[in-house]
């Protein structure tokens, strides 16, 4: 790794020991609003030379895994190939309905996984009680998800209604059984939007930034695994077949919503949390999910400004505050979809776009996405937030101020450079990892780092194909 990439430790223990005195500020672009006093910060600096890990990938080709099982529906509308760290899942919306699609994958997924209601219902409990401490009746939550899957396209109620009626049967009712119930089906592809558990950043340079002078992108999912990491059980890279429509995501079994993805015209997407600085209450009567939105968007662009212009028209829709990103070769997006005033408005911010006044980023060739609106006179979730502060300022050391154009392999090395074993640091690249995707638009090709491994520092790339041609 380059020298000067390693030059971030010193501006980052500057950061990690002035966040407490930002912290008890008050932003002057909102009116009449003081921020609340905040403890100082607990993170503490680490030695200059326990802070890193020096790798290099560039002679060593991501890994592609073998199948070691195959099971398919019996109408062969799913095919799922279990691999060594995910599973390969193919859906034939050529040859089937959007029911028969849902029932397929349903059926496909219990011939692998019998125990999958029951792991899955676990998993889905440990977030909802997490959400919701301390709640006993959870009709409100059965109100949410049921009313957010009827605001969906039909096409997309019907594929959800045919999951549930074989991974569920006659169930109803959200409750800890050990069965995925009708409403927990809907809830498990609508958990960004109705439960809310997700930290992800993304890290772009676009091709006057990079070696092969087209775009790289690095899209983070972190998400609660659960207790006993039951979603690193079941990484999926998901390809929708459907023609024109056709794209592929990066998520779990039994997932239709979209939250990494890229379609076969070469758009790709992602989705991050941002809550609100308000507290201000969720509402769900009138509104519909981003996570089918993206979808939505896959199946029908094929270039990132549009794609985030229909994104930023839907805004009012939206259950909470969000990032939105799409990116093709040329371009890169965040939507920052704000609900309220109070959080600010809906803007499509770009490399080029004025930031929050303590925020900088000084890098045309390149756009960095934390869980916090950037743009300036928006709500600031940024210089108030050790979290978004501290991965917002490593980003920008090690990619802004990156002089020398970018190779995907140094690229790479660069994402995975924090040491996460033993360390008290934020990190980009955090113990709660789901998965790390990075896109080569140069190849077209995808690759990932997944969750699960018991050293984090422990790095393996896997091979997801080609995703365009």
């Amino acid at each position: 790794m380059k020298n000067s990439s390693f030059k971030v430790i010193n501006s980052i223990i500057t950061i990690l020991l002035s966040v407490g005195i930002l912290a008890g500020c008050s932003e002057p672009s909102y009116d009449g609003f003081s921020f609340p006093e905040k403890k100082q910060s607990e993170l503490q600096p680490l030695p200059d030379d326990s802070y890193y890990i020096s790798r290099d990938f560039s002679s060593v080709n991501p890994t592609a895994e073998e199948t070691v099982k195959t099971v398919s529906s019996d109408d062969g509308l799913c095919v799922i190939e279990k691999k060594a760290t995910y599973h390969d899942v193919k859906l034939d919306y050529e040859n089937g309905s959007y029911r028969s699609i849902g029932r397929a994958y349903a059926e496909a997924v219990l011939k692998l996984y019998p125990d999958y209601p029951k792991i899955m219902d676990g998993y889905l409990f440990e977030l909802v009680e997490g959400a919701f401490p301390n709640v006993k009746d959870y009709t409100d939550l059965e109100n949410r998800v049921t009313g957010l899957k009827n605001s969906l396209d039909s096409n997309y109620q019907e594929e959800l209604e045919g999951f549930a009626e074989i991974a569920s049967g006659d169930f109803h009712g959200i409750k800890k059984d050990g069965k995925i119930s009708v409403e927990e089906a809907y809830a498990l592809n609508m958990v960004p939007d109705a439960i809310r558990a997700t930290s992800c950043s993304v890290m772009t340079i676009n091709g006057n930034k990079s070696a092969s002078g087209h775009r790289i992108v690095a899209r983070l999912l972190e998400w609660m695994p659960g207790s006993e990491n039951q979603l690193y059980k079941f990484h999926c890279l998901t390809h929708f077949k459907n023609g024109d429509k056709s794209f592929t995501s990066v998520g779990f079994l039994g997932a239709f919503n979209a939250l990494t993805a890229v379609n076969r015209n070469g758009l790709m997407i992602g989705e991050l949390d941002v809550g609100s600085s308000y507290g201000l209450p969720f509402v769900y009567e009138g509104k519909t999910s981003f996570g089918y939105d993206l979808r939505y968007v896959m199946e029908n662009y094929s270039s990132a400004k549009e794609a985030a212009e229909y994104l930023k028209s839907h805004d009012k829709y939206y259950t909470y505050n969000v990032n939105l990103f799409t990116a093709d070769d040329k371009d890169a997006f965040c939507i920052e979809i704000a609900l309220n005033p109070k959080e600010g408005q809906t803007v499509i911010r770009d490399s080029n776009t004025k930031l929050l006044d303590k925020l900088t980023w000084n890098d045309p060739d390149s756009l960095c996405i934390v869980n916090s609106f950037a743009a300036y006179g928006n709500a600031d979730k940024i210089t108030y937030d050790d979290s978004n502060l501290v991965r917002w300022k490593k980003y920008e050391k090690l990619f802004a101020q990156e002089t020398e154009r970018i190779s995907l392999s140094h690229f790479k090395e660069l994402m995975t450079s924090e040491k996460i074993k033993d360390s008290h640091v934020v990190s980009f690249r955090g113990d709660d990892l789901i998965h790390m995707v990075v896109m080569d638009f140069d190849t077209h090709r995808m690759q990932a780092v997944f969750g699960g491994k018991e050293d984090l520092d422990e790095i393996e790339w896997i091979d997801l194909g080609k995703m365009y041609k």
